[in-house]
């Protein structure tokens, strides 16, 4: 795997102030957080100093978190226990996503649209009664009618408004 650097599995973050940035995962332990130190570091105030850390051995990836606060969600669901990493899984920590890519798994495309591949049997919700089941969850069930929707963007536009009626008077 050292050989080739194109096939070592890569963590990308998709939001957040380094949106964009990659990570070549070399075999070994990268820690992952909000400490100078960190070898992923994340620059989030919901993000443990020491939040998570990535396991590469033996040809393959594990997630496992490390006591933060917030938690650890892969494919949105809070992870508990060390979890394996495929190609394509969706990462969140605090309010910053990450993808992880394996080219040796070759699942999804550079970009992260999945190959027409066979879907992987959807895995059971783990958790107490009434937990979070993803990091979303809230604002997906606060805005799921499209009335719902409707009533905020008139109530958005309706404070613009009211905004800069305010700016306006007194900038005269």
């Amino acid at each position: 795997m050292k050989d080739e650097p194109g096939l070592l599995p890569v963590l990308s973050i998709a939001s957040g102030g380094w949106q964009g940035v990659s990570f070549r995962l070399q075999p070994g332990t990268w820690t992952v957080g909000r400490q100078e130190d960190s070898d992923i570091l994340l620059v989030d105030a919901k993000v443990s100093r020491r939040h998570a850390e990535v396991v590469v051995a033996d040809g393959e990836v594990v997630l496992r978190d490390i006591g933060s606060t917030n938690g650890t969600w892969h494919n949105d669901r809070r992870i508990t226990e060390p979890t394996a990493l495929r190609d394509g899984d969706r990462l969140q920590l605090g309010h910053v996503r990450l993808l992880f890519f394996d080219p040796a798994m070759a699942t999804t495309d550079p970009v992260g649209a999945p190959l027409l591949l066979p879907a992987r049997p959807a895995e059971p919700v783990r958790g107490a009664p009434g937990a979070l089941v993803a990091p979303t969850q809230i604002l997906e069930t606060a805005v799921r009618s499209s009335g719902m929707r409707l009533a905020m963007l008139i109530g958005g536009c309706a404070a613009l408004a009211g905004g800069l009626a305010v700016a306006y008077q007194i900038f005269q």
